[in-house]
């Protein structure tokens, strides 16, 4: 008899932005970490399910529908730091409505902290790293002892296995299994789309940079890629399942330049037209004029670019690795190239003062960003900055639920030399200058008429 996997993303996946302020650009897409899950167990004719509860007004009915009909015999829940309670409070569900199932956590924040999940929750096993290979052996049977990247529990001890080697070749994967969602369920807000429904895509994985407020605990500090052909028929097959636009997750999509251009002239080769969008942010020194023409050609409409601050103490600090030239010279170039940007603002760093935040708002300004966005810093486990406050005993709460980037952090950590009132002031500072600016408001009016 076929082994039957139940995967599940929690409903406070999108509560968790409803206090903040850019609750009304928050995008609704299919999660394409269990959809190249199931992809996986599909291909090796394990029944696999998916259930995004984050779609539903009424989970706990949904639930225990999808329990009762389906009965697996395993039940994947992933999760962020953010999301550690909630994932919990749904495993306690599947537990007591179907107690024969195996529970496993995966995510990043299983990956960075297996012990305190085994120890602190109802998990059986905590999947570490990349899932695609290890999710086949859990449900192939093999005994725990015996699938590397796992943490388990055996006779009330946790036991955590060796890591798993990195996936080699991501052309091996198989393709997301995006028909086991109901892409009706699925919108993206206006600001943040040109077309519904919105998929998001990775054609790379891994960051070879070394910010201190990334965790690289899943795929680590280093680069890996599909190739421009895996990745234009992957983005055909996106269309085909109903998809009418394509955001691109990547931590470094233009980590290799050349890739980047090969895969925007396989789509103009093929004759393929559809928004696309580069939405986790490209680095402001790994473009050029050339692949922002190719770009726009391909009919990509918008690149987010990570700014962060726009001081160079600030930012020679928390190892970015760029300056505030480089910032400028992107910004001109894609504006050149009429594309669309949207900059990613952080302000709380541990060198941030008053003035420094006040020069981000102002670089914020001149840059003249389409769509600028800020956020107040936040020391997720896994990261530099949290073990360096950790160490400085900085930390304040490991109640993770509270680990959410717009909510108040005042509980959470001690910043080294500013109130949390402080931080908070200029994060407000920020959206209230930029976007209640004439020019932003004629700017979006003139947008919205086209």
């Amino acid at each position: 008899m076929k082994k039957k996997v139940l995967l599940i993303c929690p409903h406070e996946a999108i509560e968790v932005f409803a206090a903040s302020k850019i609750r009304v650009a928050i995008p609704l897409v299919p999660y394409i970490s269990l959809g190249s899950l199931a992809g996986s167990l599909l291909r090796d004719g394990v029944d696999a399910h998916i259930l995004d509860l984050s779609v539903y007004d009424n989970p706990d009915a949904v639930l225990e529908r999808a329990l009762r009909d389906f009965s697996p015999d395993f039940v994947g829940i992933t999760f962020t730091t953010a999301l550690a309670s909630a994932a919990d409070e749904v495993a306690r569900k599947v537990r007591a409505m179907h107690p024969s199932a195996v529970l496993i956590a995966g995510g990043v924040h299983a990956t960075t902290l297996p012990e305190d999940v085994l120890k602190n929750t109802v998990f059986d096993i905590v999947c570490i790293g990349e899932g695609e290979e290890t999710i086949r052996e859990i449900a192939a049977g093999k005994s725990p002892r015996d699938i590397l990247g796992i943490g388990y529990k055996e006779d009330g001890e946790i036991k955590i296995n060796p890591r798993r080697p990195l996936i080699e070749d991501l052309d091996d994967l198989p393709l997301p299994a995006w028909h086991l969602y109901d892409l009706k369920k699925y919108s993206t807000p206006r600001i943040n789309a040109r077309k519904n429904p919105v998929g998001a895509m990775e054609t790379s994985r891994g960051c070879v940079f070394g910010c201190i407020f990334c965790n690289k605990t899943v795929f680590q500090r280093r680069f890996r890629a599909k190739s421009p052909e895996r990745v234009v028929d992957e983005m055909e097959y996106m269309l085909k399942c109903g998809f009418r636009e394509i955001h691109l997750w990547d931590d470094g999509f233009s980590t290799d330049l050349n890739r980047a251009k090969e895969i925007c002239r396989l789509i103009l080769r093929r004759g393929l037209e559809f928004p696309w969008n580069i939405y986790n942010g490209l680095r402001v020194d790994r473009l050029d004029e050339e692949l922002l023409r190719l770009l726009k050609s391909a009919g990509c409409y918008r690149i987010s670019i990570g700014v962060e601050s726009g001081n160079q103490e600030v930012l020679n600090d928390v190892d970015k690795n760029i300056t505030p030239e480089q910032i400028r010279r992107a910004a001109k170039m894609i504006k050149t190239a009429g594309i669309e940007s949207l900059g990613f603002f952080l302000v709380g760093f541990p060198k941030d003062t008053e003035s420094s935040m006040r020069e981000t708002i102002d670089f914020a300004k001149e840059l003249n960003l389409d769509l600028p966005k800020v956020g107040i810093i936040m020391p997720l486990p896994g990261t530099p900055l949290f073990d360096r406050w950790q160490s400085e005993g900085r930390i304040l709460s490991y109640e993770w639920s509270k680990y959410i980037f717009h909510a108040d952090k005042s509980s959470v950590y001690r910043h080294p030399s500013l109130p949390y009132e402080t931080i908070r002031n200029y994060y407000d500072k920020f959206y209230r200058e930029l976007y209640f600016s004439p020019k932003f408001i004629w700017k979006r009016f003139i947008r919205g008429l086209k």
